[in-house]
């Protein structure tokens, strides 16, 4: 069967390969299927064989022959259920002006050109002119967690009760007693192509095995008004539950009846919902910080951290990408977003948060949030980035110890250690030292017009990586592709969690949670 687009009588026929495709999934879990998601919402389970002149060649179980579709049609593929055959192992990267990122090992660099030897494609030579940051050691610091990259890797947060009031408006909706009259609710939670999707207010956590001095990295992306609380540093554990062990059964009931749920106004909520942590919540326009912790009797004690100012200038629905810096032993938290500096706190009373539990939930009912690219590192105590010193015709040196850093003329690298001319001095640093390099904003190329008005391909690597090619030719495992920094390359799809065939600014060009 050949078809340019799906016809309309196609629909029913998508819909019923989806429930069976779904079926059969679940009888054999441990065989996840690749899917296809097109621009009108429909979507297809089934097996990716290729794609070549504007087509894409696709394997359906209910289907006697290969289905022939126009990838002009095609929003998202996504392979595995989501999650590539094999993850990149190298930690460092290049990252290029238009926001691809190319991991794998550095080999060397002259005035013209890099060399990078890649896992997905061999060993490739990038001119100088399309880097925007070299990465030898990214992370500045072990990695604690990396994720999420399939479901069951965390776990969706039952808060206490809800608060009893005498304002019958602020009481909970009674639920209809009959099982068979209510609607199905849907799950809290959907993972979905390396990402989790929220369907509620419940709260969603993973132990990060967050240390002392700990970096986090996420991408939040939202529907409707951005209202998101994030708890790290937290013990999810509260001293109600360790009285019900010892038999204060009462007492315990006692304190729930105080704490709301979580996202509800009360931020006493918090506590009981986290236990000693912090909580970081999240507006379009600014953030703030609670500090959570219990007095000695069992009750939560909140209070909000003061900084001078967190002014953020976010979309209704947006997407960016958050960093959080805490260190247990100076008592203090930073915020960054996109990159920039946002703002930075202190905790004078001692740090709270002993625990290394990462939590996300959404507070406004009506909203919805994805969390993704969750990276969690240790982290040398900088409180600012070679990103937030970029220079115009000076290159911005990082070292990985915390304390160095410089600019000047990134002349080469050789034999695992890079050439950097001073304005006194001229120094070799080994590659290992150094956390990144920014190059000047001066020395990179923009993007050319006509190859932006191509209809490229994006393949989103995992854990980390990113590439915006021209498509070729590909079979199930290869991909032949043209890529304006790279040339012409081999990829091997094995690594490849996404292939998006229609990409954009708007967070809504990439919000896919059916899978």
């Amino acid at each position: 069967m050949e078809c340019g687009s799906p016809p309309r009588i196609t629909k029913a026929i998508f819909a019923l390969g989806v429930a069976l495709s779904s079926s059969l999934l679940g009888e054999n879990p441990s065989e996840p299927e690749d899917l296809l998601r097109f621009r009108n919402g429909d979507s297809l389970h089934g097996s990716f064989l290729g794609l070549g002149d504007g087509e894409l060649r696709w394997l359906h179980s209910e289907a006697a022959e290969p289905i022939t579709l126009r990838t002009d049609k095609i929003r998202r593929l996504s392979f595995n259920g989501g999650r590539a055959r094999k993850n990149l192992r190298s930690p460092s990267f290049v990252q290029l002006a238009d926001g691809d990122r190319i991991p794998g090992t550095l080999v060397s660099l002259d005035p013209e050109r890099l060399e990078i030897d890649t896992e997905f494609a061999g060993r490739v030579s990038i001119p100088r002119e399309f880097v925007s940051q070299i990465a030898p050691s990214p992370h500045g610091g072990h990695v604690q967690y990396i994720g999420p990259f399939s479901d069951g890797e965390w776990s969706v947060i039952t808060p206490p009760d809800a608060p009893v009031t005498d304002n019958p408006e602020e009481q909970p909706e009674e639920q209809n007693e009959d099982p068979e009259e209510q609607e199905p609710q849907e799950d809290p939670w959907v993972f979905s192509g390396g990402a989790y999707y929220s369907n509620g207010q419940l709260p969603i956590a993973v132990d990060t095995n967050a240390g002392d001095r700990s970096r986090i990295r996420f991408t939040l992306a939202w529907r409707n008004r951005l209202n998101t609380a994030i708890a790290f540093h937290a013990t999810m554990e509260r001293p109600d539950q360790a009285k019900k062990e010892e038999g204060g059964e009462k007492e315990a009931e006692e304190k729930r009846k105080l704490a709301p749920n979580a996202g509800s106004k009360f931020k006493e909520g918090f506590a009981y919902t986290y236990g000693h942590s912090y909580v970081l919540t999240i507006y379009s326009n600014y953030a703030q910080i609670y500090r959570c912790d219990f007095t000695e009797d069992g009750n939560a004690d909140i209070d909000r951290l003061s900084n001078s100012s967190a002014n953020l200038r976010l979309d209704e629905a947006g997407q960016a990408e958050f960093e959080i810096r805490c260190d247990r032993t100076a008592g203090t938290i930073a915020l960054f977003a996109n990159g920039r500096f946002v703002s930075q706190w202190t905790d004078r009373q001692g740090y709270v948060g002993s625990g290394s539990h990462l939590a996300f939930a959404s507070q406004n009912s009506s909203a919805r949030l994805r969390i993704s690219d969750v990276l969690v590192t240790g982290w040398n105590g900088m409180m600012d980035s070679a990103q937030s010193m970029e220079a115009e015709d000076r290159d911005v040196v990082l070292l990985t110890n915390g304390t160095d850093r410089f600019s000047g003329k990134l002349e080469s690298l050789k034999e695992g250690q890079f050439l950097i001319k001073g304005t006194y001095a001229e120094m070799k640093v080994p590659a290992h030292e150094i956390q990144e390099i920014r190059l000047a904003e001066s020395s990179r190329t923009e993007e050319d017009e006509d190859w932006a008005s191509r209809q490229r391909i994006r393949l989103l690597l995992q854990p980390h990586g990113r590439l915006t090619v021209l498509p070729l030719k590909a079979n199930s495992d290869t991909l032949k592709a043209r890529h304006p920094a790279l040339g012409e390359i081999n990829l091997n799809l094995r690594y490849t969690g996404l292939m998006e065939f229609s990409f954009g600014s708007s967070i809504l060009d990439s919000w896919d949670d059916d899978y």
